[in-house]
């Protein structure tokens, strides 16, 4: 396996491409511009129609100098904005925040400021120290260009966890490259040491397609269900055991828009059954941060995977699958270039967008759900899709009032009512859909 083959594209590239594109793009965007990785800068084409692995990789945009604050505005979000869209606001007053949890976030190579960035982030929103720990899965990592490649994606994932679940203590898991095979181990790390009950996983990529695939992660990586033991590595048994250790596991759905039958190769993991596949939308705010509606993100993973057939949850779900194979993404959140979040990183403060926001997001509002459930003296959701799509999603009262249902956008697939390949069931209405997992003890 090339072990390069998920790195991502250098934060140097990015605001390079961001400056470019602000001589373009000006006056489309008053206040920011997007750049995005040299791999999606082009019409957002999907590079898995090519041969080569490729990273979930977010844009990131360039505003200024460290000096410079942030600037909150609808077209670049602060906590504040997006916790009061989601309803986060009403869990933090009830005294629903995380606490007593644990956030699992796994990335490859991390930075050495990350703590540093992590107070700077939390001082500047109000936001408190959490208990953080940076654990060196496989040994001390000592490559520093590695290191400048996954900062932006490392403080994405661990400061917007944070901010959805700020009571919430953070385990950083490091892996020394962006391989499959590293990215496996670290998810077998947090089970064997029973870090925490939700796993954030917000990169992957896709290699050898499923006909060019031999049953190894030799080639690229491969679709989830054929890394089945080769290389040491069985990608259903490491989701069969979280699932009973009640863990979910979360993986951003890709940055690159639709895969899969009739597209482009799956992404992986989010092609996996057992993990929960997170979408991406455009959220739209006023001012003040009240939700408006959110768009389906051009650029969200999601189709219909071309190996597992249709799990029974989403057949007696009757979900729209005409392929009656098993379909993502599962839910979404915000992840658009035009609403990205504010993160702040090595010095400076950058816009940054993909569903490598939303994904966190997500991790952080399990961590709220699981604190109701333990505060009830149930045991932890666990793998929610089942509960997700035949308790919630067929019953049409809770439905519309858990989720926010995403009906317009595209991303090769169109968004419609109900379950679609584009933001899969929706966006949490936070406060009442954590109360609905928190308070089922089946969920």
């Amino acid at each position: 396996m090339k072990e390069d083959g998920l790195k991502k594209p250098t934060r140097k590239s990015w605001i390079v491409l961001s400056l470019v594109l602000s001589l373009l793009f000006l006056a489309s965007s008053p206040a920011f511009v997007v750049g995005y990785s040299s791999v999606a800068s082009s019409n957002n084409s999907n590079p898995a129609s090519s041969s080569s692995s490729y990273s979930v990789a977010p844009g990131v945009l360039s505003v200024g100098p460290a000096s410079e604050q942030p600037s909150c505005s609808p077209s670049a979000l602060c906590p504040s904005m997006l916790t009061t869209a989601y309803g986060f606001s009403k869990l933090f007053q009830s005294g629903v925040n995380g606490t007593g949890q644990t956030v699992v976030i796994v990335d490859a190579c991390g930075y050495s400021s990350i703590s540093s960035d992590l107070q700077t982030f939390d001082s500047q929103f109000h936001l408190p120290n959490p208990k953080f720990n940076v654990i060196d899965v496989e040994g001390k990592i000592t490559n520093s260009t590695c290191e400048s490649e996954w900062s932006v994606e490392t403080a994405l994932d661990v400061e917007w966890a944070h901010v959805v679940a700020p009571g919430a203590s953070i385990d950083l898991l490091l892996t020394v490259n962006a391989g499959a095979q590293a990215m496996y181990d670290a998810w077998t790390y947090s089970l064997d040491h029973n870090l925490g009950n939700q796993i954030s996983n917000s990169w992957g990529g896709a290699g050898c397609g499923v006909k060019g695939c031999n049953n190894t992660i030799g080639e690229g990586i491969g679709p989830c269900t054929l890394t089945n033991g080769t290389q040491g590595v069985h990608v259903p048994r490491i989701l069969s055991e979280a699932a009973k250790q009640n863990v979910t596991i979360l993986a951003a759905a890709g940055d690159y828009g639709a895969w899969g039958i009739d597209h482009a190769e799956e992404m992986v993991p989010a092609d996996c059954p057992g993990v929960l596949t997170i979408g991406g939308t455009a959220l739209i705010v006023q001012s003040d941060g009240k939700y408006v509606t959110e768009i389906g993100w051009s650029g969200s993973g999601g189709g219909y995977v071309t190996a597992p057939k249709e799990p029974s949850y989403q057949k007696e779900a009757k979900i729209k699958d005409k392929f009656g194979t098993l379909a993502k993404p599962d839910v979404a959140a915000d992840a658009s270039c035009s609403t990205p979040v504010w993160v702040y990183v090595e010095g400076s403060w950058d816009g940054i967008c993909g569903t490598s926001v939303a994904t966190p997001l997500w991790s952080g509002f399990m961590a709220d759900v699981n604190q109701i459930r333990a505060d009830n003296g149930f045991s932890p959701a666990g793998f929610v899709n089942p509960f997700l799509y035949t308790v919630v999603y067929t019953n049409s009262t809770l439905y519309k009032n858990d989720f926010h249902d995403i009906k317009t956008g595209s991303n090769g697939w169109t968004a419609g009512k109900g379950w679609d390949p584009v933001t899969g069931l929706g966006s949490f209405v936070a406060p009442n859909l954590a109360q609905t997992l928190g308070d089922s003890k089946n969920a």
